[in-house]
């Protein structure tokens, strides 16, 4: 009996004995002469047909090349077999069309149903246990059809749109630049191979990045065409968006689901997505009112660093000490001893200070992850007990290079080391000692050539940050101090919202720039909430320096990212990886008092932010929102630098150095500025508008229920003059020294830098 055969006796038995699960609601349709089309809603999702067919499947290697947590994925297509002819059998309520490459053996069986969550699910059979490891299925797409999601990305909200870049770059624009590898991993440091720092990022531990990694991928997108498109699975596999006519999605492996839904809205899509994902708890209250504080250096510097802002009148909620187990020194800069416990010589009095800070409201949060430095104890305990992932080589633990020291990783598939870490680190040396949340970082460095408990490390690496999340979120739960500790994360996978309580969106560099500095921000909250990520936050004032490069915090910066964190849900500084090269808080009393404004702003709006997030637990609707949600115009659409905060506040922020002013996207309706009162109609145009330091554009809705709290930001003070400029004494130039001299001595700089990495390398 043939395969064919065998599979119509098990459809049939299925249809005659299986209870018919719903009916179907997408349209299967035959076409003249050899294809169909699938369609939900009379939106069409699938056409195929011997010219154009929508499955194609194939064989090769795949090459993880990985370091430092920065992936370098190579795929070596040795085949690629279009599925150009099929056999279709139809039931109530499900249809399945067998895709054939030639002969009467099919190589690709493929079904179609609905299901009570889902309009359209379509799943697989045969690839991936077969040498055809590889498949791609192609959707259709439109010309000017716009797609979002992919879980947190920096670059483009849009992930069609290009039209930012410079026309240079355009033209050189090649059809991997619009292709979204769905794999979580370092997000890159410049992240634009056209500028320095990614440059030197690059060539020193091939960190720089692209405008596609993200430690935080997510395999769904959401279309203007009203459907999204959600794969439940953790495969290696790329969103390609690069034809005018389809959407192209490669997997690698068993194939699982993919699930479609439509709606009548962009934000009802969301919800939707949203509910299949899972949503985080509330925010504990402390969280969403004033700011915490990033600080270093032990008890006497932290309480130090407090009386200096609350002297200056910040609002502090907290203090977030990274350096709780102790520091280490590398040439990146000052890094954490990661050593899970209190360093007791560098943090003395715990217990008494602890508990005078908790009297005064404020909370105390750490910095952990899920790996261990080989010169603590806390390795040697976990090492004796076999807890970490292994060398496939030599069966022993597998020590990781993690930028000028080692650390063995903890192996979350063996449920005696999830235990062991769960219980001895995250609740008796933090929860237990009083912390009122931490950092909860890394989760994507995962090597895929790894030996593990169970599983395989290609098959576990976009899982790992869920496992992570878990066991941050069981701690808290087991030691009943859910609502009250809150962890942040910045790796995630789908469904990641179901354990976290925060995400944040990692280490962004100390400037301005599109790719990796604060305008990036904005584009990744946005990005994340459409792919149901309701809350996340970021390091105010960025994180990556390279002072000897003359990246460095500028007060601009650190001012104008803290105007955009009053508008999240957390506010928290960063003092960077070297904090002695950046302007902080606490440096000078200008700096104190834009800050000492901004946390009182904060504080206005907690119960305005308490219930955004409420809606969000409630419906799904993210608390930064895009401005489509409003109003579904072309404007609105390309609003990819601001967002509403909640159902009520455009918000605006200044994401370009030197700029005091820009356009803003109003929504229909009549919008009140927050700062003076001023009063607008909008609805499908830009406004132009001033934005001084201290006052980015914030507008409420005339009709909002908390219409007096908005009414109080005019109360607040004015942002504090500028302290003057000392003057300069320009550097005297010798006659010979002509452009071509300057030039060249600037040549000889980069290549001296470049000589001086290569020696270190």
């Amino acid at each position: 009996m043939t395969t064919r055969a065998v599979l119509y006796i098990t459809l049939i038995a299925v249809h005659l004995f299986v209870a018919v699960s719903g009916e179907k609601k997408y349209a299967f349709t035959l076409t003249y002469p050899d294809g169909f089309n699938i369609s939900i809603n009379n939106i069409t999702i699938f056409q195929h047909s011997r010219q154009n067919p929508m499955i194609y499947v194939g064989e090769g290697h795949t090459n993880f090349l990985g370091g430092l947590g920065n992936f370098h994925i190579n795929n070596v297509i040795q085949d690629r077999i279009p599925l150009r002819t099929f056999e279709h059998i139809t039931t109530a309520d499900k249809n399945y069309v067998l895709f054939k490459y030639s002969g009467d053996e099919f190589l690709c069986n493929v079904t179609f149903e609905s299901t009570s969550d889902s309009d359209l699910v379509v799943s697989t059979v045969d690839v991936g246990s077969t040498p055809y490891q590889y498949l791609w299925l192609r959707v259709v797409a439109e010309q000017t059809e716009k797609v979002f999601g992919g879980g947190e990305q920096f670059s483009h909200f849009n992930l069609r749109d290009r039209t930012y870049m410079p026309p240079e770059i355009v033209t050189v624009l090649r059809a991997d630049d619009l292709k979204y590898p769905i794999w979580t991993r370092e997000q890159g440091v410049g992240r634009d191979k056209s500028n320095l720092v990614t440059y030197y990022a690059d060539l020193k531990t091939g960190g720089g990045g692209a405008f596609h990694t993200t430690y935080y991928p997510q395999p769904s997108y959401v279309s203007t065409r009203k459907y999204y498109l959600h794969y439940k699975d953790t495969n290696y596999m790329v969103l390609d968006f690069s034809s005018p006519t389809y959407h192209e999605i490669f997997v690698k492996g068993i194939v699982g689901k993919f699930y479609f839904k439509t709606a009548d809205t962009m934000l009802a899509l969301v919800q939707s997505l949203s509910q299949f994902q899972g949503r985080m708890p509330a925010l504990p209250d402390w969280v969403t009112s004033g700011i915490t504080i990033g600080v270093q250096g032990g008890t006497d510097t932290m309480l130090a660093r407090l009386k200096t802002v609350q002297d200056a009148g910040i609002k502090v909620n907290g203090l977030w000490i990274q350096d709780w187990s102790g520091d280490i020194h590398t040439s990146f800069g000052k890094r954490v001893f990661w050593n899970w416990k209190l360093n007791t010589t560098l943090y003395t009095k715990w217990n008494e200070t602890i508990a005078d800070l908790q009297k005064q409201g404020i909370r105390v949060l750490a910095y952990v992850n899920p790996n261990l430095n080989k010169d603590g104890d806390l390795f040697k305990d976990a090492d004796s007990k076999g807890y970490f992932i292994k060398d496939p080589k030599t069966d022993k633990t597998l020590l990781t290079n993690f930028g000028e020291f080692f650390c063995g990783s903890i192996d979350f598939t063996n449920p005696n080391a999830f235990s062991w870490y769960k219980d001895t680190i995250l609740r008796k040396n933090m929860i237990d000692i009083g912390l009122g949340g931490w950092m909860a970082d890394f989760g994507e460095y995962l090597p895929t050539t790894a030996k593990f408990f169970t599983g395989s490390g290609e098959t576990l690496h976009n899982r790992w940050p869920l496992y992570w999340a878990q066991m941050n979120r069981i701690a808290i739960q087991e030691s009943g101090k859910e609502g009250e500790v809150v962890f942040f994360m910045r790796s995630g996978y789908s469904g990641i919202s179901n354990f976290t309580t925060l995400m944040w969106a990692g280490d962004q560099n100390v400037n301005f720039d599109v790719a990796d500095g604060l305008a990036s921000t904005v584009v990744a909250a946005l990005s994340a909430g459409v792919s149901g990520i309701g809350m996340t936050h970021f390091d105010i004032g960025g994180y990556t320096t390279f002072a000897s490069m003359g990246l460095k915090r500028t007060p601009e910066l650190l001012i104008r990212s803290g105007e955009m964190a009053v508008f999240t849900p957390y506010m928290r500084t960063h003092e960077g990886n070297q904090p002695e090269a950046n302007i902080q808080v606490y440096s000078n009393k200008y700096i104190l008092q834009h800050f000492a404004r901004l946390s009182k702003a904060h504080s206005l709006l907690a119960n305005y932010t308490r219930a955004a997030v409420a809606e969000y637990i409630q419906n799904g609707t993210p608390v930064q929102r895009p401005m489509f949600f409003v109003d579904q115009t072309e404007k609105s659409y390309a609003a990819m630098y601001q967002y509403m905060y909640g159902p009520d506040l455009v918000v605006a922020p200044i994401v370009t150095q030197g700029a005091t002013s820009r356009d803003i996207y109003l929504p229909q309706g009549t919008w009140i500025n927050i700062w003076d009162e001023g009063e607008y109609a909008g609805y499908d145009k830009y406004i132009n508008m001033s934005a001084p330091l201290g006052k980015p554009l914030v507008f409420y809705n005339n009709e909002s229920k908390y219409k007096n709290v908005f009414k109080c930001f005019k109360q607040l003070p004015a942002p504090p003059t500028p302290p003057p400029t000392p003057p300069t004494t320009p550097t005297p130039v010798a006659p010979c020294v002509n452009k071509g001299a300057a030039f060249g001595s600037g040549v000889w700089w980069i290549l001296l830098t470049v000589f001086t990495v290569i020696s270190y390398l």
